[in-house]
């Protein structure tokens, strides 16, 4: 009683949901595991996501150019600024190979960036490219176990999905309001941890009156940055939310009236 054989790619003719014949304690643990691994995988594509659209947004970098002043504190002009804004984003993208890159600052011709800024920038792009990988990899791993829990466990993997999602989301939120009242009380103290984590050197420490690559996205921008990679997030999070629970809330009520 409750002991049924793993039939390897043997369906179970008799299983209405369409899934494979499990000893029910261990499928339960396996099934449970998947999908918390799996919906973890699929936030996580979802945060690099997120990033991604806002860091390499022209649009953003003009309107924040535009609100922060930057034209005032870097001595160019905003054309010149996108400008060099999109060779930079270029070069994060590999679609260039230096930063060799030259404006009017101040009304002379000169090379934007210094040695130490664009050695930072390497540091910066090797991040982005590892990032572009843990994107399509935590997609492919994600779509890979929700077919391996759907051909477990047939129509009921859309439950079990569902609730592992709302677990991780439960926990990832208590991790974010910890997070944002982290942000909240000191924004730099925040933003420099994040750079001892991601990187190995002190490059990213730069000099604000003679360094143009910090004049041109400061602190404020960074809040700004993060703010809105947050909303994108948290609104992409909360329709999967409401997604989740629709799934649930459609799963109980058809035995609700059986009962």
């Amino acid at each position: 009683m409750g002991k049924m054989r793993l039939l390897c790619g043997k369906r179970d003719l008799g299983n209405s949901n369409g899934g494979i014949i499990l000893d029910i304690g261990i499928a339960r643990v396996i099934t449970r595991i998947m999908g918390l691994i799996a919906a973890c995988l699929l936030i996580l594509g979802l945060l690099l996501s997120s990033i991604n659209c806002v860091a390499f947004d022209l649009d953003y970098y003009d309107r924040e150019y535009r609100k922060l002043e930057i034209s005032k504190s870097t001595g160019m002009s905003q054309e010149a600024l996108l400008s060099t804004t999109k060779e930079l984003l270029d070069y994060i993208k590999d679609k260039r190979e230096d930063l060799e890159i030259t404006a009017l600052v101040h009304g002379q011709e000169r090379l934007v960036f210094n040695q130490r800024e664009i050695d930072h920038m390497v540091d910066v792009k090797d991040l982005f490219a590892l990032a572009f990988k843990l994107r399509w990899i935590s997609f492919v791993i994600f779509g890979g176990m929700v077919a391996a829990l759907a051909w477990l466990k047939g129509k009921d993997s859309l439950r079990d999905l569902s609730i592992s999602y709302l677990i991780i989301l439960a926990i990832l939120g208590l991790l974010c309001i910890i997070l944002l009242v982290l942000i909240l009380m000191d924004f730099t103290m925040v933003w420099n941890t994040f750079h001892h984590i991601f990187f190995s050197n002190d490059l990213w420490i730069l000099n604000p009156k003679t360094d143009i690559l910090i004049q041109m996205v400061p602190e404020g921008f960074f809040f700004d940055t993060v703010t809105r990679i947050l909303k994108i997030f948290g609104s992409i999070l909360s329709a999967l939310a409401i997604g989740s629970g629709i799934i649930l809330f459609g799963w109980v009520k058809p035995r609700e009236g059986k009962a």
